[in-house]
């Protein structure tokens, strides 16, 4: 017995609509069953060129560095006339004590907290507020800023890899 177009046509997307439920569960699964990435050290992201110089301490056996990615920020506006502020692009840079393998779990947890603090320094101020401020002094506040979102330890310093206002 011969199929009609429509009950052919059916079938054909009836198989398509199941291929794609299977393609999908499968990528699925071996997305959520992979193990979690390990942050790459500081000398193999500069050494990838992900990472221009990283101002890390002399004695760095002691520390470690938890990356926060790559954080695109809209500056506050000062002209009336353009209704939208200055874009920035910064890669903050975390130092903790080395080891503490409870901590950085802490740290990835509240990455999205701490990407939030940066955010909301940065989406405060002008551009020209920025910039009369030394990085030491950004630094300093967001540390405070970040060690108030944390309960299992302490940040011991900022490092900055980009810090780029975008015109």
């Amino acid at each position: 017995m011969a199929l009609s177009k429509t009950e052919l046509l059916n079938k054909v997307l009836v198989a398509i609509i199941i291929f794609l439920l299977i393609v999908i569960v499968t990528g699925t699964l071996i997305v959520k069953l992979s193990p979690p990435k390990a942050p790459a050290a500081p000398g193999e992201l500069i050494a990838q060129g992900k990472a221009v110089n990283l101002a890390a301490p002399a004695d760095t056996s002691d520390i470690a560095y938890f990356e926060l990615g790559t954080l695109r920020i809209t500056t506050l506006n000062k002209d009336e006339d353009n209704m939208l502020g200055i874009g920035m692009v910064l890669s903050p840079w975390l130092a903790y004590p080395a080891g503490d393998s409870v901590f950085y779990e802490e740290l990835m947890r509240k990455k999205g907290v701490l990407k939030a603090v940066f955010q909301h320094y940065f989406s405060d101020q002008t551009k020209d507020q920025i910039l009369s401020q030394s990085e030491e002094s950004i630094s300093s506040t967001l540390l405070a800023q970040v060690n108030e979102k944390l309960s299992l330890g302490k940040v011991s310093d900022i490092y900055f890899t980009d810090y780029l206002f975008l015109e």
